[in-house]
Order: structure tokens, then C-alpha cells, then sequence
């Protein structure tokens, strides 16, 4: 759990003769309304055994400091906001606290899943070279705005390009250039919008859409357990749901009947599957199957921001 730190405490019991040496700072890292915090253990723990650490992160702006605690190196330090914060560590032992370490490297935590960002709600981050290393957030559209129920085509024909698992934009822009908004209603739906002074919202592919769902599960059904690999979610994942993951999502207004959750129904997504047939990611229970082209399925839009 993370807590307010008095200023001045960790100084004011700080004896270089019993309490140890100062932990040697890694580096903090982002993660969701936090930041993780890695660190060296000091060789000299003066004289008795380290008991634990403590990790503080001083907001920038105004200096208020966040502690957590922990046994080793890396701590997570939560209940942050996306702003900038730096860390620093000391080593606890029965005598008391060592003195801090020096500065970590500024760090601004990502938003927690379902908070407001970047005109939307953030819905989680992909890796497009699949290795687990985010390379941009993933932007929900707001449901009112965001979302419509529309054909992906007017007839069960092949489209050029618009095959990609994972670059939704791309899709989009093939369906676009292919066919004006009668051909591809459910594209153009999406290609249109601007939302919160943005206009790069897109058609998610169909690993984007996973992630969508992994995060913001509306419902506390089970999962079905033949879907959910995706090498491009954060981190990978190369196996199939299991009947509880993931679970309902913690978000509020996600969570079914809220302002902003999936219906419990099945998805577009910019995938092709076949000529005739484009691939859906199903919100109640996950399973990812595909439809006819000119079925009228739901469709919502998303949008980038690069990490």
C-alpha cells in the first residue's frame, strides 16, 4: 500500500555507524498509476540484516512524496497520477532507515485502465514487433461518439490489404481508398470522427481489439478457451483465455450496464478474414470468430498515441 511520507523522517534516523549504506538507484519505469522502482542492495548493511526497503516518489510538480515498501528491488510505488514523478530508496534495518539513495530518472505513470486519456479512455498498450516492448497506448473512443452498429461491407468481397492483426490503421486507410462510405460504412464511421480536438481515430484490428477486450471485459462470464493469444498485446500472451482471465474489469464504467462498457455482443474488427467474411471480437465471454461482410455488427473506434 502506498502512504505520504513526513519530509525529514528518513534523515533524522540515520546513523552511519548501525544503519546501513544507501541502496544504489536503477531505474523507474511506468506502469499503470505507478512506477516500478529497481535498485541495488548496499554492501554495507551495518551490522544487522536489512529488513526491507522503502521506495519514495516525489511528485515534481509540488514535491508531495508516495512511499511503498518491499523485500527487495524492484518496489512499486501506486495510487500516482499521470504526471512526472522522480524515486529514490533507503534501506531499512533494526536499527533504522539508511540514507536515501541518490534521484531516479523522472518517470510519468500510465493511466490506470478505464481513466480518461487522450480523448477517450485507455484501454491498454500493443507491441506491433510483438516482443512485449509497448510502442503505443491504446485509446478507447467514447461510447456516445465512438461506437455505431454498421456493415464492415456492403457485399462479401475481397478487399485488397486490410489483413493485419495488429495495424488498424492501415486496414482502414485500404478500406477507404477501396470504397466510399456506402462500400465500407463501418471504416468510414470511424475515419470521420473527431473527438476531443482528435481525427486519427481508426477501425481496430483485430489483436488491438483483444486488448480492448483483456482489459475491459464487461462482464463476469466465463471465458471461452479457444481464443486470446496475442503476440501483440503488453506483455504477450501466447496462450488462450482460461475460464476466469482475464476477469471483469475493475473499471466502473466498463463493467456491464456502465457509462462506458462493451455491449456484451460481438465486435467489428479492420481483420479480414476471407473474401466473403471479416473477423469480430465477441465481448461476452471473448470469443474471436468472423462474420459476413454485410452482417451489421457494432463497431467502436480507437485511436494511437505513440509511447
Amino acid at each position: 500500500m502506498s502512504m505520504r511520507y513526513p519530509a525529514g523522517f528518513i534523515s533524522a534516523f540515520y546513523n552511519p555507524l548501525q544503519n546501513p549504506d544507501a541502496p544504489t538507484i536503477g531505474t523507474a519505469t511506468a506502469t499503470f498509476g505507478g512506477i516500478t522502482v529497481a535498485f541495488t542492495a548496499p554492501s554495507n548493511v551495518g551490522g544487522n540484516p536489512i529488513t526491507s526497503y522503502i521506495a519514495t516518489a516525489k511528485r515534481t510538480s509540488d514535491g508531495v512524496l508516495f512511499t511503498a515498501s518491499g523485500a527487495s528491488s524492484p518496489i512499486t510505488v501506486t495510487g500516482l497520477g499521470a504526471v512526472a514523478f522522480t524515486a529514490t530508496v533507503v534501506a531499512v534495518n533494526s536499527y533504522g532507515p539508511s540514507a536515501s539513495s541518490a534521484a531516479s530518472n523522472s518517470v510519468t505513470p500510465l493511466p490506470a485502465i478505464g481513466d480518461a486519456f487522450g480523448g477517450g479512455f485507455f484501454a491498454g498498450q500493443i507491441s506491433t514487433a510483438g516482443n512485449s516492448i509497448a510502442d503505443f497506448n491504446l485509446v478507447i473512443g467514447p461510447v456516445a461518439s465512438a461506437q455505431s452498429t454498421l456493415q464492415w461491407k456492403n457485399a462479401n468481397t475481397a478487399t485488397t490489404g486490410a489483413d493485419s492483426v495488429i495495424d488498424g490503421p492501415q486496414n482502414m486507410a485500404d478500406m477507404v481508398a477501396d470504397g466510399n462510405s456506402t462500400v465500407y460504412p463501418a471504416a468510414h464511421f470511424c475515419n470521420d470522427l473527431v473527438i476531443g480536438g482528435f481525427s486519427d481515430w481508426y477501425m481496430p484490428a483485430k489483436n488491438e481489439l483483444e486488448v480492448c477486450y483483456y482489459n475491459l471485459k464487461p462482464t463476469t462470464v466465463n471465458n471461452t478457451t479457444g481464443s486470446g493469444i496475442n503476440t501483440n498485446a503488453v506483455p504477450s500472451r501466447g496462450s488462450n483465455y482460461t475460464a476466469g482471465t482475464p476477469a471483469q474489469t475493475s473499471a466502473n464504467d466498463f463493467k456491464n450496464t456502465g457509462a462506458e462498457d462493451f455491449v456484451d455482443d460481438a465486435y467489428w474488427c479492420s481483420t479480414e478474414f476471407s473474401a466473403a467474411n471479416a473477423n469480430y471480437q465477441n465481448f461476452n465471454g471473448g470469443n474471436q470468430s468472423n462474420y459476413f461482410k454485410n452482417a451489421s455488427v457494432r463497431v467502436r473506434a480507437v485511436r494511437r498515441v505513440a509511447v
